[in-house]
Protein backbone atom coordinates (compact mmCIF):
# COMPACT_ATOMS: atom_id res chain seq x y z
CA UNK A 1 0.00 0.00 0.00
CA UNK A 2 2.96 2.29 0.73
CA UNK A 3 4.36 1.71 -2.55
CA UNK A 4 0.99 2.51 -4.47
CA UNK A 5 1.03 5.49 -2.52
CA UNK A 6 4.31 7.20 -3.12
CA UNK A 7 4.00 6.70 -7.50
CA UNK A 8 0.33 8.50 -6.86
CA UNK A 9 2.60 10.92 -4.81
CA UNK A 10 5.45 11.10 -7.47
CA UNK A 11 2.69 11.08 -10.30
CA UNK A 12 1.10 14.26 -8.58
CA UNK A 13 4.25 16.03 -8.59
CA UNK A 14 5.15 15.62 -11.71
CA UNK A 15 1.46 16.91 -12.92
CA UNK A 16 1.99 20.10 -10.58
CA UNK A 17 4.96 20.91 -12.40
CA UNK A 18 3.05 20.73 -15.99
CA UNK A 19 0.90 23.80 -14.32
CA UNK A 20 0.93 27.28 -14.38
CA UNK A 21 1.29 29.28 -11.33
CA UNK A 22 -2.84 30.62 -11.50
CA UNK A 23 -3.41 26.89 -11.96
CA UNK A 24 -1.47 25.80 -8.87
CA UNK A 25 -3.24 28.68 -6.88
CA UNK A 26 -7.10 27.46 -8.17
CA UNK A 27 -5.86 23.70 -7.85
CA UNK A 28 -4.95 25.19 -4.21
CA UNK A 29 -8.13 26.43 -3.17
CA UNK A 30 -10.38 23.42 -5.00
CA UNK A 31 -8.01 21.08 -2.72
CA UNK A 32 -9.14 22.01 0.64
CA UNK A 33 -12.70 21.20 -0.74
CA UNK A 34 -11.60 17.50 -1.11
CA UNK A 35 -10.94 17.61 -4.77
CA UNK A 36 -7.48 16.32 -6.32
CA UNK A 37 -5.33 16.33 -9.28
CA UNK A 38 -6.31 13.88 -11.81
CA UNK A 39 -4.29 14.60 -15.23
CA UNK A 40 -3.70 17.42 -17.58
CA UNK A 41 -4.78 17.51 -20.92
CA UNK A 42 -2.57 19.44 -23.69
CA UNK A 43 -5.91 21.72 -25.56
CA UNK A 44 -5.12 24.30 -28.66
CA UNK A 45 -5.78 27.42 -26.11
CA UNK A 46 -3.38 25.49 -23.37
CA UNK A 47 -2.80 23.34 -20.91
CA UNK A 48 -6.32 22.46 -18.74
CA UNK A 49 -6.14 20.66 -15.32
CA UNK A 50 -8.98 18.00 -14.78
CA UNK A 51 -9.57 18.01 -11.12
CA UNK A 52 -12.00 15.01 -9.54
CA UNK A 53 -13.88 14.68 -6.27
CA UNK A 54 -15.76 11.43 -6.29
CA UNK A 55 -17.74 11.09 -9.95
CA UNK A 56 -17.14 14.71 -10.55
CA UNK A 57 -14.76 16.64 -12.36
CA UNK A 58 -13.79 20.28 -12.70
CA UNK A 59 -11.58 21.65 -15.12
CA UNK A 60 -8.91 24.88 -14.84
CA UNK A 61 -7.39 26.45 -17.78
CA UNK A 62 -3.89 28.37 -17.36
CA UNK A 63 -5.24 31.79 -16.01
CA UNK A 64 -6.83 29.66 -12.92
CA UNK A 65 -10.31 30.01 -14.31
CA UNK A 66 -12.27 26.82 -12.66
CA UNK A 67 -15.24 25.79 -14.73
CA UNK A 68 -17.69 24.10 -12.36
CA UNK A 69 -19.72 22.51 -15.75
CA UNK A 70 -16.78 21.91 -18.59
CA UNK A 71 -18.66 19.20 -19.47
CA UNK A 72 -15.60 16.48 -19.55
CA UNK A 73 -16.31 12.89 -19.58
CA UNK A 74 -13.98 11.03 -17.58
CA UNK A 75 -13.54 7.37 -18.55
CA UNK A 76 -13.63 4.67 -15.77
Amino acid sequence: MTEKRSNVEVKIKRLLKELSIAQQCSLSEMSSFGYTLSFVRKTPEGKLAVVQLDNGAITIDEEGEIDHNSGIKIRD
